[in-house]
């Protein structure tokens, strides 16, 4: 699949720990290396704002997310809808081009990252989900890395980078020299 033109803005919804972080680099490093000029914005949690905060990478910003039932908060979770409803808003005055789903089989994120009003969403689709623009099944036996890779592929992301994924900053020697 050839990448697509005159994308500027890109949303990663994957609000997840820091190994399922690590899964999605090599499919976020596609996604830069098929749009180097693209701004890449990652949907995650606080810790991903501190994480990422200028740290080298295939990520520009990251974007906290409130708790949003099946994202982030149980499915039957009460959740500060305001904070949801001001979220998405924001996200809508972006004007993504690409909004990728890696989190889960979308039953929850697909309907969730479809508000953002992408031009075009991308990612997994389990059964009882509703779909994106271009989806892979979710569900199967794969391993979590190349699978991310495939859903970058949809949008023609299929460069294969090998080297550092995630690089050690001076801050992080600094907090280990603190802790040990």
């Amino acid at each position: 699949m050839k990448v697509i033109p005159d994308v500027g803005k890109i949303a990663v919804l994957r609000p997840n720990a820091v190994g399922d972080f690590v899964f999605a680099l090599p499919a976020l490093h596609a996604l830069r290396n098929a749009y180097p000029d693209a701004r890449i914005s990652y949907i995650g949690k606080p810790w991903h704002a501190g994480f990422l905060r200028n740290r080298p990478g295939p990520v520009d910003r990251a974007v906290v997310m409130p708790p949003v039932p099946g994202i982030g908060a149980a499915s039957d979770a009460n959740v500060d809808t305001a904070s949801v409803q001001a979220f998405m808003r924001a996200m809508q005055e972006e004007e993504f081009d690409l909004a990728f789903q890696l989190y889960g089989g979308g039953r929850y994120s697909n309907p969730f990252i479809k508000r953002f009003g992408a031009r075009l969403t991308i990612g997994l689709k389990a059964a009882d989900a509703e779909p994106l623009d271009r989806w892979l099944p979710y569900g199967s036996p794969q391993n979590k890395r190349l699978q991310f890779l495939e859903v970058a592929a949809l949008a023609g992301a299929d460069t294969l980078r090998l080297g550092p994924e995630l690089h050690v900053t001076a801050c992080d020697r600094r907090e280990v020299a603190r802790i040990l």
